[in-house]
């Protein structure tokens, strides 16, 4: 019998529960489901740390730098109404501190570090890349805005998601993609798995709140 990798074995449980999740939205315990996204985005760290367990310290880096500076600017951005608009965060999220949950911090580390590793297998300038990155985060923001907020993982004020939110996103993204480009050379773990199921599941979420 073939032996299972490790990061099979993980992605298989990240996409167990993404899809349980994801059918639990379309029935009559949908709330019950969206009490559950804290979880199960504490889940998804623990599966990627699990999955960086041979080159930990070199995860950890990246993962420490990165949340640092997008958390820093999630933080301005929640108290000031700077950088990305006016906008609150529920308490859905488990743990907060200055009015932020820090699982925002860590999803935005993960999310990074997967689309750092998906845009390398494009053969171009490492410039490019990160410019092609950066542009990627902005595409996933866009498709998880409107399901984010039908989930009350956060709230725009007057219900209206600003054109600048994406420029910040952006422009953010170019200085966590290169923070990848120097600290994260590695195609290893689940961190591209975990940003292609959750692109997905928004997705799906996204047709379901918008169109149906």
């Amino acid at each position: 019998m073939k032996k299972i990798s490790l990061n099979k074995f993980l992605t298989g449980i990240l996409i167990f529960f993404l899809s349980i999740g994801l059918i639990g939205f379309f029935t009559p315990y949908s709330e019950w489901f969206k009490a559950l996204s804290f979880q199960n985005l504490l889940l998804t760290f623990l599966l990627v740390t699990i999955s960086f367990k041979k080159i930990l310290k070199k995860y950890l880096l990246t993962l420490l730098v990165i949340f640092s500076l997008g958390y820093l600017c999630e933080v301005i951005g929640v108290n000031k109404g700077w950088i990305f608009g006016n906008y609150t965060y529920s308490g859905n999220l488990g743990l907060s501190i200055l009015n932020v949950p820090l699982i925002i911090g860590i999803n935005w580390a993960i999310l990074t570090m997967g689309a750092w590793q998906l845009i390398k297998y494009i053969k171009i300038n490492r410039y490019l890349q990160i410019i092609l990155g950066a542009l990627l985060m902005v595409l996933f923001d866009f498709i998880m805005e409107p399901v984010a907020i039908e989930l009350d993982f956060w709230s725009w004020e007057n219900n209206i998601i600003p054109m600048y939110n994406y420029i910040s996103w952006f422009v953010i993204s170019l200085v966590t993609m290169y923070f990848c480009f120097v600290l994260f050379k590695t195609n290893k773990g689940i961190v591209k798995q975990v940003f292609i199921a959750q692109m997905a599941f928004f997705l799906i979420l996204n047709i379901k709140y918008t169109w149906l």
